[in-house]
């Protein structure tokens, strides 16, 4: 029977070209393991990955003796939770900006801003995001944004609107970027000042106003039983709360 464990690895050297990576995605992809690799400022490889311990093994011993892409110098190991990847990817390669709003409108809401080929797809949450994979937020896609909307802040003459979080995503899954949200599933990871980690799109229903599940996935990021949107209400921008602007 296979034995599934996971690691994390942190590789020295002269290891931050993206040559490397890439050989280390194909490698993975190669012994169907699960997880991401990332270049780190810190001029370090930080690797995750999970499966098969054989397989593990194997990628280990490519780390240690990589083919000439790379000079490493030292590998540490920690062994860590399985965390249920759906494949190995590359991760800390921007795919755009997204943003969060708060918007008080006819009805309060938060709106979900993913930059895609050029425009902000959008996605009105009711609820907000969450940090906690076990709950599953309600997205219901709306027309796309301009990015020069990205930044607005202030009242409306239906209410008014906050940002919320802001910051840079990565694209991930198995399909690419937009053929994933067409398909209706689609994974990227968060890097925003309140949001961080893997995040999931999955639609429910089609047609106009298509809804879709905002779900976070379990990672390092996740916050089991936390609500960021009571916990963080403040504007990213002004430090102000919705409440605060609308009452001028």
């Amino acid at each position: 029977m296979a034995v599934t464990e996971a690691i994390r690895a942190v590789v020295r050297g002269d290891v931050n070209g993206a040559d490397f990576r890439d050989a280390i995605v194909k490698r993975s992809r190669q012994l169907t393991l699960m997880g991401w690799v990332r270049n780190d400022e810190d001029g370090v490889l930080r690797i995750h990955a999970e499966g098969e311990r054989r397989a593990v093994a194997e990628l280990v011993a490519f780390l240690r003796d990589p083919p000439s892409l790379a000079r490493v110098t030292g590998v540490e190991l920690s062994q860590v939770k399985v965390e249920g990847h759906e494949q190995f990817v590359a991760r800390g390669v921007s795919a755009g900006a997204f943003v969060v709003q708060e918007h008080a409108a006819t009805a309060h809401h938060f709106d979900l801003r993913l930059e895609v080929e050029g425009v902000m797809r959008s996605w009105a949450v009711p609820k907000g995001p969450s940090l906690d994979p076990a709950v599953k937020r309600l997205a219901v896609e709306v027309e796309d944004h301009s990015k020069e909307h990205n930044s607005f802040e202030g009242r409306t003459d239906g209410g008014g609107v906050i940002v919320w979080d802001r910051g840079t995503y990565e694209q991930g899954g198995r399909v690419p970027w937009p053929e994933a949200l067409t398909r209706g599933h689609a994974v990227f990871v968060l890097h925003g000042e309140k949001l961080h980690g893997g995040f999931a799109l999955q639609r429910t229903r089609a047609g106009d106003k298509a809804q879709w599940l905002l779900i976070k996935r379990q990672d390092d990021e996740a916050r089991p039983g936390s609500d960021v949107v009571v916990e963080r209400p403040e504007s990213v921008v002004s430090g102000r709360t919705l409440d605060e602007i609308l009452g001028g």
